[in-house]
């Protein structure tokens, strides 16, 4: 068995090592990123121009090391570990290993690596990292806050299935959304006596390599299951299982019959392999994990994940964690759009700010991660208005979900309104606005 402290709430929250802030708004902390979502927030926290000093290795040679007294002829290497310090000028998220590469000049004295020098550090969970701004934004402080705090999030495994050979795992976490597995195999269709077998075949092969992905296929120890499951998954990576995540539920969801037959084969498997158990208390006893069955979504794609994710059996299995799942709101947005009581794009979101109609502000983090400071501080400030305004609320959607991209699709940029602006969401306006103009407006209010 995998053996953890089993408890019916994933509570995460990112390590803080020290902070220090000054009154003109610059400052620096230290902190250890824990969990894969930690590092999407670090990503969403830097910048071009912080600087970010973390633990680098790089490969000396003997002669690099003269100093030392080391035989400059001599041609052996060594890794060595350097903390360094670089100016950031270019960052990258790298979603299938989820670590943050941050490529900037150097800023540290080293023997090593010289002062002004590009150097790119990998910034991965469990490994500390500082990171300094000439000046903390309100939503700079929000969001490290709220990565400090120990926040229930919802985590849910979702096995998208249909009936032509096409099947997706994906982790649902707290701030993004991560194909785990893709299995696809071409199933013929039943056409004659030869092509009835042949179907039955390659079905039966299909559901086996998902099997495969869930359970393993060895005997013995579900840890050593899991270990070939996450192989089979993920080889290169050397990720662990995506079970080992501690996912609130288990969700089969899928068009026509394929979700009812995938369970009993997960059955039949996880009897063989785990002393009769089967699929549900299997998850339950292992992973504090309730399975939730029987969903209906319309694909096998990512983009029917939502509907698996708003099924009332899938919000009662995650509980109290369900609103963070975003998906909800978005369905409220589209209902609301058709009311003419919501609206979406720049222009039209701020307009219908500066009218006081603004009853939930929704926005994609990719709106923070803008190049362009004017841009970002009007965000900044609009977000911070309307959620003292006493009437409205905003809420940040995570581009690492499903949810996030769809809003991302509508500019990033939406509201939900107070009132019906039948006028307004009719009309054309330029986008994108004059963000300078606006910002210097309000302002000036």
């Amino acid at each position: 068995m995998l053996f953890r402290e089993r408890s019916n709430n994933r509570i995460h929250f990112m390590k803080l090592i020290h902070e220090k802030f000054e009154r003109d708004g610059k400052g620096s902390v230290k902190c250890t990123p824990e969990t894969e979502d930690d590092m999407w927030d670090v990503y969403n926290l830097l910048k071009v121009d912080d600087i970010v000093h973390a633990t680098a290795t790089r490969k000396v040679k003997a002669s690099e090391m003269e100093s030392s007294g080391a035989n400059v002829r001599d041609t052996s290497s060594k890794v060595i570990k350097l903390n360094l310090g670089v100016k950031v000028t270019s960052i990258d998220w790298d979603p299938d290993l989820s670590l943050v590469r941050v490529s900037g000049r150097n800023q540290t004295v080293s023997e090593y690596v010289k002062q002004g020098a590009m150097h790119t550090l990998e910034l991965t969970t469990h490994k500390a990292v500082t990171i300094e701004k000439s000046e903390w934004d309100g939503e700079d402080v929000r969001r490290f806050r709220k990565a400090l705090e120990p926040n229930v999030q919802a985590t849910i495994v979702a096995m998208l299935i249909s009936d032509v050979g096409e099947c997706r795992i994906v982790l649902c976490g707290g701030a993004r959304t991560t194909v785990v597995a893709k299995i696809e195999r071409s199933i013929p269709k039943k056409k004659g006596v030869g092509a009835v077998v042949g179907h039955e075949k390659q079905l039966g092969k299909f559901y086996e390599d998902i099997c495969d992905a869930v359970l393993g296929s060895g005997s013995g120890h579900a840890s050593s299951s899991l270990s070939a499951a996450a192989a089979t998954t993920d080889e290169k990576k050397k990720k662990k299982h995506f079970l080992e995540n501690c996912p609130n539920c288990f969700v089969i969801a899928g068009p026509g019959f394929g979700k009812e037959n995938i369970l009993q084969k997960l059955n039949e498997r996880s009897q063989k392999l785990y002393s009769g158990k089967t699929f549900e208390s299997w998850l339950k006893s292992s992973f504090d994990c309730v399975l939730v069955k029987n969903v209906r979504a319309s694909s096998a794609h990512v983009g029917a994940l939502l509907e698996a994710l708003k099924d009332p059996s899938t919000r009662k299995a995650v509980g109290a964690a369900a609103e963070t799942l975003d998906a909800d709101v978005l369905e409220q947005l589209y209902a609301e759009i058709e009311k003419y009581k919501a609206l979406y794009g720049p222009s039209h979101v701020l307009k219908a700010f500066k009218e006081g109609a603004i009853k939930m502000l929704l926005l994609s983090d990719d709106v923070f991660r803008t190049k362009d400071p004017i841009e970002r501080k009007l965000w900044t400030k609009v977000r911070e208005d309307v959620e003292n305004s006493g009437f409205g609320s905003a809420r940040v959607f995570s581009t690492g979900h499903e949810s996030g991209e769809r809003l991302k699709q509508l500019t990033g940029v939406a509201a939900i309104l107070r009132f019906p602006m039948e006028e307004l969401v009719e009309s054309e306006l330029p986008n994108p606005p004059d963000y300078k103009k606006w910002l210097e407006d309000l302002s000036d209010d």
